[in-house]
């Protein structure tokens, strides 16, 4: 390849990064201010004065149902007709629950809509993973990682964006609308650029080799090995979504802490240090080995 078509894919490949540094504001920013949501979305108070927020917990949960209504079909479809489909798919998709989470006059439109952001997070896993790993091939390892790395810093300046982007509405709500409209209208510039910028070759000749979901189904055995890594995964996530959405209420009722937003921008530093050690030692310590390890470090964490 070239030195004009390696430079093409660096700026690429920053693009489809940033995709997920918005995906990362999208992926919290409903369990940053589920009280405001609530009031907007019309949930009654509760009799100490709090504002149940019972409604907007399964508006986040509606994303993880998008993501199981599509992954069947996003991965076969990323893989017969190329990275920049699903790519472009995702951001759309992105584009519209961003919009429609704003515009939600009540829960069961930000449902649905939460369902879109769900399937864009679909098509952006199967597009945008695949589609780094391929740029950066001397390092698949370190290209993933780079994916998260963006993620944990949209989270840890997202207590800050809320704060810049604040607003009180004629009934005197709280709203972060602006910063909803923002990330849509980004996600439409970036729909432009995956759609122009270059992808690697193999984005075109991917087309017609993979075979479909069934017949992958149909071959398929689930080792021991294999049942433990996707309960890994599902844990994992799990941990994940219960600490994004769910932690600030614990340390404000049960702990007394009277502003805990500032966890998120911690929760992600941490997740910054794991990165940056990780990458350093992947090449010294065999992948496995962290699978182990920071499952124990998060179970110890959670208990104490």
């Amino acid at each position: 390849m070239s030195q004009t078509g390696k430079k093409n894919l660096v700026i690429t490949s920053i693009a489809l990064y940033f995709t997920y540094f918005i995906h990362g504001i999208g992926a919290s920013i409903m369990g940053q201010y589920k009280p405001e949501l609530a009031a907007h979305w019309g949930a009654k108070a509760l009799s100490d004065g709090t504002m149940d927020v019972s409604m907007v917990v399964s508006v986040i949960a509606a994303l993880g149902l998008g993501r199981l209504i599509s992954l069947p079909f996003s991965g076969p479809l990323s893989d017969k007709f190329g990275r920049r489909l699903s790519g472009i798919i995702g951001v759309i998709c992105y584009a519209a629950y961003f919009m429609g989470i704003a515009f939600a006059p009540s829960m069961g439109v930000a449902y649905a809509f939460a369902i879109v952001g769900g399937i864009a997070n679909s098509f952006l896993d199967t597009g945008i993973y695949p589609a780094v790993s391929e740029i950066i091939y001397k390092a698949p390892g370190i290209a993933t990682m780079g994916i998260k790395f963006f993620i944990a810093i949209a989270q840890m300046l997202l207590p800050f964006v809320l704060g810049a982007t604040v607003a009180t509405t004629a009934a005197g709500l709280t709203s972060y609308n602006r910063l909803f409209y923002g990330c849509g209208i980004i996600y439409l510039v970036l729909f432009v650029l995956v759609f122009l910028f270059p992808l690697p070759d193999a984005d075109q000749m991917a087309a017609g080799k993979k075979e479909g979901l069934i017949d992958s189904l149909k071959h398929t055995h689930f080792s021991f090995e294999s049942i433990a890594m996707i309960l890994i995964g599902f844990t994992c996530t799990g941990t994940f979504q219960l600490w994004l959405n769910c932690a600030q209420n614990f340390a404000k009722e049960n702990v007394g802490w009277a502003d805990p937003s500032i966890m998120q921008t911690y929760y992600s530093a941490g997740t910054l240090i794991a990165l940056v050690v990780t990458a350093l030692l992947t090449r010294k310590i065999k992948d496995v080995r962290f699978i182990v390890i920071y499952p124990v470090i998060c179970l110890a964490t959670l208990i104490v």
